[in-house]
Order: structure tokens, then C-alpha cells, then sequence
């Protein structure tokens, strides 16, 4: 059942929406812009009523999802349900804000982030709407590239077709989308569920940064990608193109162009993440794929190691010890580093190069806004600082045992063996390169 402008419906609490228009089709239904009766805005989609296997087990389930509410503001969660109409129904959203644009956009290069830190952002927003989302006991079921809209300003993201979002058990009867989905479902030896949704993350997260799929290298250059060859290349026997152990579905020169060109431009603990998300282990066992909180460790790291290359001044990420910038060839040598506990058996290191950012992140593990600067790293001739740009009154000790009290705003000049006491029983320690 198709409905008609200005046609009237009445929603879940008694209130009114009018049709003002069609935004678009898809394979379940079609999603309608409506005003409310107080002049407000929203998108409905609207169920074909022949492509609900269980329709009124799945209005019960929306019903509890909103009655719940959203995990975040990231996701574009459902907000009322319309009543019953000819055996059908439908749910208001919110629209999508000017400025957004869809994730396959960015895939095929017509759309392009501002910066470096907006691509990184956008990856930090995804995995933390993700944490957010298991965090509350739901499932995805069905991550892919269609379901974001990204910001390429600055990398913020909102999250769509939320309705098939369940939690632990519930069955929605969407198993994904081919290429997104894990190997084990491919296979039908299970059901999605955050195990798998991890592993869905991890290639939207590998496309975002390289441009291409990790499991689509020569081993996959056929005539055409049938079911048949989906199934044993996502499913049945898939290999990650960087695969260390196996060259035999590496990147195709001329076809993965962008894989090839980004892949040596991330820093090795980047290539270790996606390697170890990707490994045979994860493919046919579903093991060892990285949790939330484990790609935010990952990926604040690489917010905090992009630095400006000494010798041709375009950006890179810094390596511990010493490093070959990707674009000009030079031997880059950070000074030192700034060293912290490790945190989930992971490395919190910040290289000492001028530029280099800090984050809430490093100063307490556990506030808010952890993304937010907190300190930069300052350089002069033959000398280095760090300015404090928290809210915290930091101690640094030097190593003949002297102290100094650092307020926001102060300068504290630093050098190898200097010890920095950021409050919330964080210390870093200088450690020379």
C-alpha cells in the first residue's frame, strides 16, 4: 500500500501526521517525509505489508526499542509507530541534517573528508556508536555501507535503518549484506549477533581508511561476483588481501589501486588490528576480532601519532623508533615519546614531535568527552614542551627529583626521564627515541 500527499495517519500515541512527499524506495518499504501537528518535520517509513514474514511480532518489536530508547544520539533510532492501516505500518525518524553524506560517497571517491582527523573521527564515531549500542544489550544484524551518513567536515556520524536492531536472541530474519556479513553467517552456521556485527565493523572500518574490501584481491577477480563465488569467497574460504601467512589473494595493480597506495601510509599497529581482525582465525573461527573498546585504543593512537614530516611537511603517522615517510622517502626519528600504562595489553604511546595532540583519553581513562585536546606537543630549536590545555593542575618531576606544579595554560618544558602526574592516577613518562 503506496500512501498519497496530505494523506493523514494516526501514530502509537494519538497524535497526527500528514504526507508531504516521497524521499525514496526500498526493499522492505518506502520512506516518506510527514509533518507533524505541530509543523515539525520527520521521515516514515512505511512497510510493504507483503514483506513482513512476522508483521506483528515486529511492531511489538519496535515498540520495545522505542519504548527503550536510542543507545545514542548517533543512530537515527525509531521514535513512534503509526496504527495499523490495511495490514500494514510504519515509523517516524528524524530527518537527516544538511551536511551529511552517505558512506558509499565516500567509498567511490565522490565525496572527500576535509582532513586527515575528520576520516579518523568518523572511524572513532562509528566504533564508539557501536560500543554504545552492545553496551545496551542490542545487535546491528545488518552493518554495512548503506547504513551511515558522515559529516566531511568533521567526521561526525549518524547511524540508519535502525528497525532490525534486536537484542541478545531476537531473530529479525536479516542475515546482512553480502560482503559485510561474517564468514560464519555466509555460512549459515550462525546468526548475527555482536560477535558478528564485530567483524562487519571491521570491514566498514578497513574500507573507510583503505578504499577497498579486505577480502577482494586476485583470488576474487572473476567476470562476475555470483552467489556462488560469494559464498566461497566471503564464506567457504575467504582471505584477507594482506594476509601474512597467505599472498594468494593479494591487492590486483590497476584494480585495488587505493588498498595498495593507503595500506604502507598507516602505522604497523594499524596493519596489526585489521591483520589480526582478518586472520584465519577470525574467517573461519570467529575468533580474536577486536572488541569497541579496543579499536578506541587503537584509533586515538592514530589520532595522536599524526605529525608533519620534517623533510617534505606532508602529514604521516609517527612509528615508534624510526620511520620512512610514505611520501617523500625521508628517515623520520621522533624524539622520544610520551609513555603510559598500557591499557587492554595495547601500547599508549604519543610521539614527542612538534604538533603532536594529547587527548582526555590519556589524562583519565574513564571521564567524558575523551576526544577532546588536552595537551600539545610544543618544539623549539634543541628543546621540547607541553602545554596544558586540560582543566587539571598537572606535577611534573624531572630526574635530579624537582617538581613543578602546571596549570592550564602553563608550558612545561620536557626531556627524557621526566615524569608527568596528569591527576586521576594517570603518570606519563618521557622516554627518549
Amino acid at each position: 500500500m503506496q500512501l498519497k500527499r496530505n494523506q493523514e495517519l494516526f501514530l502509537r500515541d494519538g497524535r497526527t501526521i500528514t504526507v508531504v512527499d516521497k524521499l525514496g524506495v526500498g526493499g522492505q518499504g518506502i520512506v516518506y517525509k510527514v509533518r507533524l501537528s505541530s509543523g515539525e518535520m520527520r521521515a516514515l517509513k512505511w512497510y510493504y505489508g507483503d514483506k513482513l514474514s512476522r508483521p506483528e511480532e515486529f511492531y511489538r518489536h519496535l515498540a520495545q526499542n522505542i519504548d527503550a530508547g536510542s543507545p545514542s544520539a548517533a543512530f537515527i533510532w525509531p521514535e513512534e509507530l503509526t496504527e495499523w492501516v490495511d495490514g500494514t505500518f510504519g515509523y517516524i525518524m528524524s530527518l537527516f541534517p544538511q551536511g551529511y553524506v552517505g558512506f558509499s560517497k565516500f567509498v567511490t571517491a565522490r565525496v572527500n573528508f576535509s582532513n586527515i582527523d575528520a576520516m579518523i573521527n568518523a572511524a572513532l564515531n562509528i566504533v564508539t556508536a557501536f560500543m554504545d549500542l552492545h553496551n545496551k544489550g542490542y545487535n546491528y544484524q545488518d552493518l554495512n555501507d548503506g547504513n551511515f551518513s558522515i559529516n566531511p567536515a568533521n567526521g561526525d556520524v549518524l547511524i540508519c535503518d535502525n528497525d532490525n536492531v534486536g537484542g541478545h536472541g531476537f531473530e529479525s530474519g536479516i542475515l546482512g549484506k553480502a560482503r559485510y556479513m561474517a564468514p560464519e553467517v555466509v555460512r549459515k552456521e550462525k546468526k548475527p549477533d555482536k560477535l558478528t556485527d564485530r567483524f562487519s565493523l571491521a570491514v566498514v572500518l578497513f574500507i573507510l581508511f583503505m578504499g577497498d574490501h579486505p577480502l577482494e584481491g586476485k583470488r576474487t577477480n572473476v567476470p562476475a561476483l555470483t552467489s556462488k563465488y560469494e559464498k566461497r569467497f566471503f564464506g567457504e574460504n575467504p582471505v584477507f588481501i594482506f594476509d601474512p601467512k597467505d599472498d594468494s589473494n593479494r591487492p590486483v595493480p590497476g584494480l585495488h589501486r587505493n588498498a595498495i597506495a593507503k595500506w604502507p601510509y598507516f602505522p604497523s599497529y594499524i596493519q596489526e588490528a585489521f591483520i589480526t581482525s582478518f586472520s584465519q582465525e577470525s574467517l573461519m573461527e570467529g575468533t580474536g576480532r577486536l572488541l569497541e573498546g579496543m579499536w578506541r585504543h587503537v584509533l586515538i593512537r592514530l589520532k595522536s601519532s599524526l605529525v608533519k614530516c620534517p623533510h617534505c611537511h606532508e602529514h604521516v603517522f609517527a612509528e615508534v623508533g624510526t620511520f620512512i615517510c610514505p611520501s617523500c622517502g625521508g628517515v623520520v626519528k621522533p624524539a622520544g615519546y610520551v609513555r603510559f600504562p598500557k591499557r587492554a595489553n595495547m601500547d599508549i604511546v604519543v610521539p614527542i614531535m612538534g604538533g603532536t595532540r594529547l587527548f582526555a583519553y590519556h589524562l583519565d581513562e574513564n571521564g567524558p568527552n575523551d576526544e577532546n585536546v588536552a595537551a600539545h606537543i610544543m618544539e623549539k630549536p634543541g628543546k621540547f614542551g607541553i602545554k596544558n590545555e586540560s582543566a587539571s593542575i598537572w606535577t611534573v618531576s624531572a630526574p635530579d627529583g624537582s617538581q613543578a606544579i602546571k596549570e592550564p595554560g602553563d608550558v612545561a618544558v620536557i626531556g627524557e626521564g621526566f615524569k608527568l602526574d596528569f591527576g586521576h592516577g594517570i603518570i606519563g613518562e618521557i622516554v627518549k627515541n
